[in-house]
């Protein structure tokens, strides 16, 4: 899935909430819900290329039609009638398992917890549709994006993707597209918990830590080959832990570092069919 946001902890009052009712910023209420109609599905496809960059590739308005049509999800977070975030994910050959593509929220827009509320809702979402899995993936050296995910969600990883989508344009080029595969249990204990604002007591015995590089972004735009190297070293990093048996379960925001356990593998719950 790819992810453009901004998780600032400032957010923790609102993104910890459950439910997705309108929420006011200081400006207008926020309304989430399902796209409907045309003028929905080209606004969400005109919003992309504001997030990701002029050279990525979106997703046409007609493809996310018929796929919400389908019975995959569309939806959006609109202030006074102007979509500023989207969600778009479809199912999957596997039953009750879902695959989120897209999450975004417009620049102007960050910092709202807009982004958190979108991913509560697919979750409300789901679970309404017999939906218990999502999975998605994320470039694993961006901290926002992994704090998001992993910290604010409780999703997990074991699986490390190599160029996953190979060159790519906009705000991912100049790098080899790796990406984390992430699982999302719905209704996992963990999960439940964050979707509530409870703080699970997080296991960390016996556990690896894989640190991120500082400022990502600067590093992108001063020394390209030092953000390859960072890249290159993450990768080697992730892929030994995992092939040793360890799994992604937590996120230091405050280090920014993945925090990787043993007791992953064994802690997952089974799928229910």
């Amino acid at each position: 899935m790819q992810t453009a946001f901004d998780v600032s902890r400032r957010e923790h009052h609102f993104i910890n909430r459950y439910d997705h009712s309108p929420r006011f910023f200081g400006m207008a209420a926020a309304e989430i819900r399902d796209l409907s109609g045309m003028a929905d599905f080209r606004a969400a496809e005109a919003l992309q290329p504001a997030v990701w960059g002029k050279g990525d590739v979106p997703d046409p308005a007609e493809l996310m039609m018929v796929i919400q049509a389908e019975g995959g999800l569309a939806a959006g977070a609109f202030v006074d009638d102007r979509l500023v975030g989207y969600i778009f994910a479809s199912p999957s050959a596997t039953s009750g398992v879902q695959h989120s593509q897209r999450l975004a929220v417009l620049p102007d827009m960050r910092g709202r917890g807009l982004g958190v509320a979108l991913k509560w809702y697919q979750r409300s979402w789901c679970l309404t549709h017999g939906v218990r899995h999502v999975r998605w993936t994320f470039d694993p050296m961006r901290a926002i994006n992994a704090a998001l995910n992993i910290d604010r969600l409780g999703a997990r990883s074991t699986t490390y993707l190599v160029d996953y989508y190979g060159a790519m344009g906009g705000i991912n080029e100049g790098l080899p597209s790796d990406r984390l595969l992430v699982d999302w249990f719905l209704d996992d204990p963990v999960v439940d918990a964050k979707s509530e604002g409870r703080l699970p007591r997080e296991n960390v015995e016996d556990c690896l830590r894989v640190r991120l590089p500082h400022d990502l972004e600067t590093l992108l735009r001063q020394d390209r080959n030092k953000a390859l190297a960072a890249r290159l070293m993450l990768r080697d990093s992730l892929r030994d832990a995992f092939a040793s048996g360890y799994g992604i379960s937590g996120f230091d925001c405050s280090d920014g570092a993945y925090i990787l356990t043993p007791i992953f593998a064994a802690a997952k719950p089974k799928e229910k069919k």
